[in-house]
Formats: structure tokens, sequence, C-alpha cells
């Protein structure tokens, strides 16, 4: 799972905020307007580093989920072996 992108452009944007409200209150426009640009592209890198992780957590749900619905029987509710279906070995009879 890409978690270490995430914490990296969270650091990243907790940092530039940080560094734009410094600017803002301590009268530094220069330094407050390099923050306020660079605070557009952090946010979409959030943004994107986000999605990525949402989409490999459904991935893992949808695995575990496919796993969990594997019994080990086919559709017939007999148990999945790996060798040919002997009709002579099952000879049930079904009343009509």
């Amino acid at each position: 799972m890409p978690l270490g992108p995430l914490g990296v452009t969270a650091v990243l944007a907790a940092l530039d905020w940080g560094a734009w409200e410094w600017a803002t209150t301590a009268n530094h426009p220069t330094l407050g307007l390099i923050a306020g640009l660079l605070m557009a592209p952090i946010a979409v890198a959030f943004a994107w580093s986000l999605a990525r992780v949402l989409v490999a957590l459904v991935q893992m749900g949808f695995k575990r989920g496919a796993l969990k619905g594997s019994t080990g029987s086919d559709v017939t509710g007999l148990p999945v072996t790996g060798v040919p279906f002997d009709i002579e070995a099952h000879d049930e009879r079904i009343a009509a």
C-alpha cells in the first residue's frame, strides 16, 4: 500500500500551511506568496496520494472477499478434488 507518498505529501502540506500562516501574520509577503503558490500543487499531490491509498484499500477488500467466498467447492456443492467426476461412485437415485 502506498502509505509513504501519502505521509510525505501530508507533511509537506502541513509545513507549507504553517509557512504560509507564519508569513502572512509576520508581514513577509514574498514568503507568503511563494508558500501560497506552492500550496495548490502540494494539495493536488496529497489528493492523488489519498486516492491511491483508497484504491489500494478497496482492492485489498475485494481480494479478501474473494478469498472468503471461495469455499473449495464448485456450483454443485461437491468438494473440488482435482480428479474427474466418477458417476459410478456417486450412484444416487433421485425419485421423480
